[in-house]
């Protein structure tokens, strides 16, 4: 009887162990090595920039009279020379005013007639005349030389009326042009065919000259990538590129490569790499994401999800039991790595937390399955 009680007490205490060991396996998270589809890539940081930007400045000072966007209203399309800004002119109008009058006046005076050239045409003919007579033996020499003298100083003074008008005139076109140039300054135009993206003056705001008005920004945009010095060695212009904003989780745009940067920066490693995308001329600027630039795709190749390597290590779950296995590593992009040996198909890496684990350690596996 006491032999009897023995062994169940034996009994219940070997599975009340079994139970405590089995009930302390934590239940991790696995995925099987399966033949798939890879993209060899490298990935980074993007932010958008406009391939032409301008800060519009005014030139001159007066009232705002119109804007074409108020500020703090949405973005509107515009094209070259399109008026955005408009300043009052009350004050240029005026001038022009008084120049055109005053041109008017001089045309009117002109019209009439010099009365300094009408006193030389009659003294010249009296010269003539004198002239004549002195050369029949009559007249007085001095009287010649006398009307002579005369008829130099109208000439002279005819001259300088020339002159005078002619100076005039070159004064009024250089008050009209700088006029013009005045008023000119006055409207402030869109450079470029783009979006005028900020206003900052309303109708009734005093600008000066120098003062921030609003920036345009060109339609075709450039995605800048910061990516690691180690992998663009591995690109060249014109790989293929796919683009994700955080503004527009979901959509995907195709990119490419257009530019490499000429240098890298010392003190973080990151090189820039310019992308180019059709479809992305309506991306606001300023937006920000990640971009993945395309080296090369392989298909039907064995890959295991990205995050469990550990270096050049995997964990392998075998009957419950974790291994550590020495992999050799192909392609690999955020998702998923290639592996080119040190697994087989259908075996069982950890994909949770794998760092946590050591060669020996027994787990209860979950097993999950991950997409290319």
């Amino acid at each position: 009887m006491n032999k009897f009680k023995i062994l169940i007490f034996a009994g219940i205490f070997g599975v009340s162990i079994w139970y405590l060991i089995v009930s302390n396996h934590q239940s991790v998270q696995v995925a099987e090595a399966r033949y798939g589809g890879i993209r060899d890539s490298g990935t980074g940081n993007v932010r958008v920039h406009a391939t032409s930007s301008y800060e519009l400045r005014s030139q001159s000072q007066a009232f705002v009279s119109q804007v074409a966007s108020l500020p703090m209203t949405k973005p509107i399309k515009v094209d070259a020379n399109q008026t955005l800004l408009q300043l009052a002119t009350d004050d240029l109008d005026r001038q022009l005013e008084g120049l055109l009058l005053e041109e008017k006046q001089f045309a009117q005076r002109l019209e009439v007639g010099s009365v300094l050239a009408l006193q030389l045409k009659v003294e010249e003919k009296d010269l003539n005349a004198l002239e004549k007579q002195f050369d029949l033996g009559h007249g007085a020499l001095f009287e010649l030389e006398r009307k002579r003298n005369q008829v130099e100083r109208l000439r002279a003074q005819v001259e300088l009326e020339n002159l005078d008008s002619e100076h005039f005139m070159q004064n009024m076109a250089f008050r009209k042009q700088s006029l013009a140039a005045e008023l000119h300054k006055r409207k402030i135009l869109s450079p470029i065919d783009g979006v005028f993206s900020s206003s900052l003056a309303y109708p009734g705001k005093m600008v000066f000259p120098g003062n921030p008005v609003g920036s345009v920004h060109s339609h075709d945009k450039i995605f800048e990538v910061s990516l690691s010095e180690e992998d663009c060695e591995r690109l060249a212009e014109g790989m293929p590129a796919a683009i994700s904003l955080f503004s527009s989780r979901g959509t995907i745009l195709p990119a490419r490569v257009d530019a490499l940067a000429s240098s890298v920066n010392p003190e973080s490693g990151m090189r820039k790499i310019y992308l180019s995308s059709k479809e992305g001329n309506n991306v606001p600027v300023g937006s920000s994401g990640r971009a993945e630039i395309i080296i090369k795709e392989s298909n039907e190749t064995l890959i295991v999800p990205a995050h469990a390597l550990l270096g050049d290590y995997v964990l392998v779950e075998r009957n419950g039991k974790i291994e550590h296995r020495k992999v050799t590593i192909g392609s690999r992009n955020l998702k998923t790595v290639e592996i080119l040996n040190g697994l087989n198909p259908k075996d069982r890496v950890v994909v949770e937390t794998p760092h946590l684990f050591k060669s020996g350690d027994r787990i209860t596996p979950s097993l999950v399955r991950f997409k290319d």
